[in-house]
């Protein structure tokens, strides 16, 4: 209904448009437009309807929190409407249509982010009430209070935490915003206790065991590691993979992947050289001016160098645009960069937020060093801290780091390392080029929403 509606609003806007310049004077215009213009020059429809659901996508307006506040996304439904004017002046342009009344565009995207809030604001009433889940934790360690205090804090997700259960009798440890969360009982008593504090949803938080123990050891083995099989539970079949293999009659679930094969690896490479020289390409000028108005603020050097660790553990240097201060670590050796950090320049805080900062690392991807898609590259500071607290952690060396990954389109700047390598190893066993243009698509969602880490 949404998407439907959406796609009503551009054509009448565009209609609409046509119909105001001819019997309103406008600023900087001759005179009105005559009603005959519009039969004289040619209409790009299918173009206008792609171009407006593909900036609300790219802008989150299909995601549940702007569904369930539309109101408080009035500023992201006019960047849309701003942004596919702009989409449309492009078409207008390489079609050499130079004849069309560029004043119609102007008004166009006024009344186009008019009507997409309007619309918006009649349509949530008609979506009915997003309906609240209650649920009930299974833990009550560091894990369990992450995705409290995450409930807590995102309440678009449309959840309410009713109680927490203790793991194998452990006494609670919970902390933080999830200090005050009832234990309820024991993890025995789960199915009485789902139908006494009537649970709509049990989440389950594992706090690790002796096979991540297992999985940390393997993922520092130096040499040729043998293929590790699980014969599952049927608990453990149902949360695994659909694909599984067979020792006869006796189902078997992969727990570490062979290497991808010799293919796979070729277009994936192909895939990042040949996206990376047509990105550096169209980027240049855009470089070039970045640089330019960061010698005129802030001096030299413009590309800042730093070693981070890549794939099977091998340092390599990456290039970035400098946004912090000269000497920002002097004093305090290598930390890691807060939110609203001091140490950021206000032209590097631009930089950032639109991403810029990381075109350089487009000559990392021409070199091999990196990836588009891939998990972060650390610094090796960060990484032998990591590797100490975080088990499973050197798994992720086994692929070439990325410009982007599954942990930055789905984390937040707070995202903590556990939670990061969660989905690093979630990239790494599903990986394909389909995931890897999905992850693409949604990295772009991220830069113009300025959301994500």
């Amino acid at each position: 209904m949404l998407v439907t509606g959406d796609l009503v609003v551009a054509p009448v806007a565009y209609l609409t448009a046509f119909a105001v310049r001819a019997v309103i004077p406008f600023p900087f215009t001759q005179d009105y437009l005559p009603p005959v213009r519009f039969a004289e020059v040619a209409h790009h429809w299918p173009e206008m309807l792609a171009a407006q659901l593909l900036v609300l996508y790219l802008l989150g307006l299909y995601e549940t929190r702007a569904l369930i506040n539309p109101r408080d996304h009035l500023g992201p439904i006019g960047a849309a409407a701003v942004l596919q004017a702009l989409l449309l002046v492009a078409v207008y342009f390489f079609r050499q249509d130079l004849a069309f009344p560029r004043s119609v565009l102007v008004v166009h995207a006024a009344l186009n982010g008019a009507f997409l809030a309007g619309w918006r604001i009649v349509c949530r009433p008609l979506m009915g009430r997003y309906p609240r889940h209650r649920v009930l934790v299974v833990g009550t360690g560091t894990g369990a209070t992450e995705v409290i205090e995450t409930i807590r804090t995102q309440r678009w997700l449309g959840m309410d935490i009713v109680g927490a259960v203790s793991m194998n009798g452990a006494l609670p440890v919970l902390t933080g915003g999830a200090a005050d969360v009832p234990v309820v009982g024991s993890r025995e008593e789960l199915p009485a206790l789902c139908e006494t504090y009537d649970a709509d949803e049990v989440i389950i938080v594992s706090e690790g065991g002796w096979q991540d123990r297992l999985l940390d050891a393997l993922s520092r083995w130096p040499g040729e590691r043998a293929q590790i099989y699980v014969v599952p539970s049927p608990y453990e079949i149902l949360i695994g993979r659909r694909e599984h293999l067979r020792l006869h009659d006796i189902p078997l679930l992969e727990v570490m992947h062979d290497e991808p094969t010799a293919g796979g690896v070729v277009v994936k490479r192909l895939f990042d050289t040949a996206l990376a020289t047509l990105l550096f390409v169209v980027a240049l000028p855009i470089m070039a001016l970045v640089a330019l108005v960061l010698v005129t603020t802030s001096g030299r050097p413009v590309i800042f160098r730093q070693v981070r660790v890549g794939k099977d553990g091998t340092p390599f240097t990456i290039f970035k645009f400098r946004t912090m201060q000269h000497g920002a670590e002097d004093a305090t050796g290598p930390v890691l960069a807060v939110e609203h950090d001091p140490r950021v320049t206000v032209l590097g805080r631009v930089l950032r937020a639109t991403r810029l900062d990381e075109l350089p690392q487009l000559w990392n991807v021409l070199r091999g060093d990196m990836s588009f898609v891939g998990p972060r590259p650390e610094r090796p500071e960060f990484v032998r801290q990591y590797e100490e607290g975080i088990q499973g952690y050197r798994e992720r060396f086994k692929v070439r780091p990325g410009l982007t990954g599954y942990a930055q389109v789905n984390g937040e700047y707070h995202t903590s390392p556990t939670t990061k390598l969660k989905y690093d190893l979630a990239y790494m066993y599903n990986r394909s080029i389909w995931l890897d243009l999905k992850i693409l698509s949604e990295t772009a969602k991220v830069i113009l929403t300025r959301r994500g880490v």
